[in-house]
């Protein structure tokens, strides 16, 4: 489907009107009918049911997953940060409840070169229904993960990548060149794992060199002395995804 980005619903995310997390939130929206939103973060402009449980996002999302009529079509989704998602993996891992949960992830509390090595756990892919990378720079993407994960019983996870002009120091109407380039050069592969079978869903002719992402956000600059190691990494990683291997 084609998006057009100014015509979303007017939310603000606590991250302000132009991050990435916001951009987040207003395509899930446009995505989904019949949401109950549980957020880590408290939200203005909504229009829907939702609750801002804090650190207890995942558990307040499980019980009323529990509580809801099975033949009501109604998708509980967990909006939350990478931070708030770090802090809750085990409730993440023992979830089987019919929840779908994006973490809304700008990198705070990692580092792109160590995104490259983590992947999700075992113990998350096979606890999981359905898994997913996507990024706000690619809406078409991330609304047919979006689609998919609501109409799959189960839990499902997808990790959304967010840059943030502020944190990442790049100008907010780079937003989505940012985002293009992550992906471009491999650094954030999208794919998506469904039932243990890894599909790549964006394949680009050939890889961009890492290095190009420097040129266009200064936090997650690479060192020129780790550029070739970094290289060669994403390149392994590359492969194995392209093989239908899990990092």
């Amino acid at each position: 489907m084609d998006v057009n980005l100014d015509e979303l619903k007017e939310v603000e995310f606590s991250g302000g009107s132009d991050s990435g997390s916001t951009l987040g939130l207003k395509l899930l929206l446009q995505a989904l009918d019949n949401v109950i939103l549980v957020s880590s973060s408290d939200l203005k402009g909504l229009n829907i049911p939702f609750v801002h449980a804090g650190t207890n996002a995942v558990s307040v999302a499980r019980g009323i997953a529990r509580s809801l009529d099975p033949k009501v079509d109604t998708t509980v989704v967990v909006f939350a940060g990478d931070g708030s998602t770090s802090e809750h993996l085990n409730s993440l891992i023992n979830a089987t409840e019919n929840i779908l949960y994006v973490c809304a992830n700008d990198q705070g509390y990692s580092c792109m070169d160590e995104k490259l090595g983590k992947s999700f756990s075992k113990e998350l892919v096979a606890g999981s229904a359905y898994l997913a990378t996507a990024t706000v720079s690619h809406p078409d993407d991330y609304i047919a993960k979006l689609k998919k994960a609501a109409a799959t019983p189960g839990f499902k996870f997808i990790d959304l990548l967010c840059p943030s002009p502020e944190f990442w120091e790049f100008e907010p109407s780079n937003m989505i060149e940012v985002g293009r380039v992550a992906v471009e050069t491999g650094l954030w592969p999208l794919f998506e794992i469904e039932r243990g079978t890894v599909n790549l869903t964006k394949r680009p002719n050939r890889l961009e060199p890492v290095d190009i992402f420097n040129h266009v956000q200064k936090r997650f600059a690479i060192k020129e002395e780790d550029i070739e190691k970094v290289q060669e990494k994403t390149n392994r990683n590359w492969k194995r995804l392209t093989d239908g291997k899990i990092l």
